[in-house]
């Protein structure tokens, strides 16, 4: 079977386009339709519709998504093993994290780790709670920088408790406070990056029957930063993201204090690649030593 033309599909999944998957993959988007054209072909029915926006996948081939996954998963778990019975080390590990453990966790880990496995490759796709919960399940990342969740359908490896800060704006009132209760959120303009109930922030205020108004909810933590600072609300953030930002913000602690607890997810240590075992364990001992 070639696995070219289920990549190529699950890249137009993710796309929406396949001029994009083109440029992402090296393809002509000639060369793309025809792959795609003989992949329908083989299966027996329709796996896109076209419209002015790009392409999307039909009900059919939404279906498949799961056993494709497998597929090449299986692909490059093979691949990686004869590389590693041949005594070399490679293959790619597709990571999947907050912007928080992208910035200031995965290009510390990645630089060290490749000194000794330099033809290890990688893919980082960042995302909120809910989608890395979701990517890691259907195994599109083989590793999730995530919080704990519960009632997760994943193994997790515990490596920090990261204490979450208000932020206000500097000519805020609560500015002029050492420490800002919970409960003055209830009722004040927020401005929130993601407010679904697998999120650490909606899981605390929930926690303590706190009702902000949500004023904003913004594509991602700087964006809130932003908004904060143009005095439009006040936010909640870890201290992770905060290290090193400066502006026309101020950070306090929170009362009581709150944490989110930081880990590696992944769905078992049986479907993991060789690659991404060692990696793993690498990631482990390198943040619970940071």
């Amino acid at each position: 079977m070639d696995t070219k033309r289920w990549k190529v599909m699950l890249a137009a999944d993710d796309y929406g386009s396949f001029t994009r998957v083109g440029e992402e993959l090296g393809y002509t988007q000639s060369g793309i339709t025809q792959m795609m054209k003989a992949l329908e072909k083989e299966v027996g029915f329709s796996l896109f519709i076209k419209d002015n926006h790009g392409v999307t996948l039909t009900k059919e081939a939404k279906a498949l998504i799961p056993a494709i996954r497998n597929l090449l998963n299986a692909d490059e778990e093979i691949n990686q093993e004869i590389a590693s019975l041949k005594g070399a080390q490679v293959g790619t590990i597709r990571i999947g994290t907050y912007l928080s453990c992208s910035i200031h966790w995965i290009p510390k880990i990645i630089r060290e780790f490749q000194k000794s496995y330099p033809d290890i490759r990688f893919k980082i796709i960042e995302g909120t709670e809910g989608d890395l919960a979701e990517w890691i399940e259907n195994r599109r990342v083989d590793i999730g920088f995530i919080s704990y969740q519960k009632n997760q359908r994943y193994q997790f490896l515990p490596v920090m408790d990261d204490e979450l800060y208000a932020v206000v704006p500097s000519a805020h009132e609560f500015a002029k406070q050492g420490k800002i209760p919970l409960e003055w959120f209830q009722d004040a303009p927020f401005v929130v990056t993601d407010y679904t109930p697998g999120n650490d922030v909606h899981r605390i205020l929930k926690q303590y029957k706190i009702k902000p108004d949500i004023r904003y909810v913004t594509i991602n933590e700087f964006s809130s930063i932003s908004m904060v600072e143009h005095e439009l609300g006040m936010t909640i953030l870890p201290g992770l993201l905060l290290r090193g930002q400066v502006g026309n913000f101020a950070v306090r602690p929170l009362v009581p204090r709150v944490y989110r607890q930081l880990g590696l997810a992944f769905t078992s240590q049986d479907a993991l690649s060789p690659a991404t075992k060692i990696f793993l364990k690498y990631a482990k001992d390198f943040l619970l030593d940071d």
